[in-house]
């Protein structure tokens, strides 16, 4: 299985360039925003140092720096041209670092941060274990890790049996995520890595007149016209379908995101299990 956002590390500017303004277009989607909104305002950040692992182009970056403005915000990514445009659109922020580093292999000595970050990291993420256990190394005893992200197996863009708009979302789903129903099982995960769980719960994001919507049939139709599945003909026709849709249905999709917020055990009897 594919998975653009695994290998953005070495994949072109223009493909980098697209999967910023799907973030972008993310962003700016109303209830994408408030469904971040919520997720942060659970998360305690004003305790020390806070690490987000996969920033990205940085869309929480400004909040977390906000939220905590005497204490070191630090965004790590494996693109290096994500990482620009994060600085760029957070530049003023006088507490960020942005580095680029493996979220496999942290380049940050144990117990560095007091808040670790994930946004839609997982789902990309190839092994999630070793993503967590870093996690835990560099989380200090009491801090926390806070976790958003897609169950994208839940996408649902369909009106009713068979629904040609769903095979888009397949298309979508098979080339840009590799863990479509791991999160599903996140609390187990974290606490498998040694966090204990405090709070768990999903999300669910419906999408009308949304650009982001747009994006996942857009780059599903252009996965299945890239693959000869369907011809040019087809693809603009289910372009087309998706946004009469949404103005005439009102509804174009629904996913669920799963979060969770778990802490480190301040005991330092307690370890997190070897792989």
């Amino acid at each position: 299985m594919n998975d653009v956002f695994s290998t953005l590390a070495a994949c072109d500017r223009e493909t980098t360039q697209q999967i910023a303004s799907v973030l972008n277009s993310r962003r700016q989607d109303p209830d994408q925003y408030r469904m971040t909104q919520r997720f942060l305002k659970a998360v305690d950040v004003t305790s020390g140092p806070v690490l987000e692992i996969g920033c990205g182009s940085g869309e929480l970056l400004a909040d977390l720096c906000d939220r905590t403005p005497t204490a070191p915000v630090v965004g790590i990514d494996h693109s290096v041209d994500l990482l620009r445009m994060a600085g760029l659109s957070n530049g003023t922020a006088g507490n960020l670092r942005l580095l680029a580093a493996d979220a496999h292999r942290l380049p940050f000595a144990a117990e560095s941060f007091s808040t670790v970050l994930m946004y839609t990291l997982l789902s990309h993420t190839p092994d999630i274990r070793s993503v967590l256990q870093e996690a835990y190394r560099v989380c200090r005893q009491g801090g926390q890790i806070a976790v958003l992200d897609g169950d994208y197996a839940s996408t649902d863009f369909s009106l009713g049996p068979h629904d040609p708009l769903n095979a888009c979302v397949a298309a979508w789903r098979a080339q840009y995520v590799v863990n479509t129903h791991d999160l599903r099982s996140l609390p187990r995960l974290l606490e498998a890595a040694g966090f204990q769980l405090m709070q768990a719960g999903s999300h669910s994001y419906t999408a009308a007149h949304s650009a982001y919507a747009y994006t996942i049939i857009d780059r599903g139709v252009d996965t299945m016209l890239d693959s000869g599945t369907i011809g040019k003909d087809l693809a603009r026709s289910l372009k087309d379908e998706a946004r009469r849709r949404a103005h005439e249905e009102g509804f174009l999709g629904s996913i669920t995101y799963r979060f969770a917020l778990a802490c480190r055990r301040p005991s330092a009897s307690t370890a997190p299990p070897k792989a």
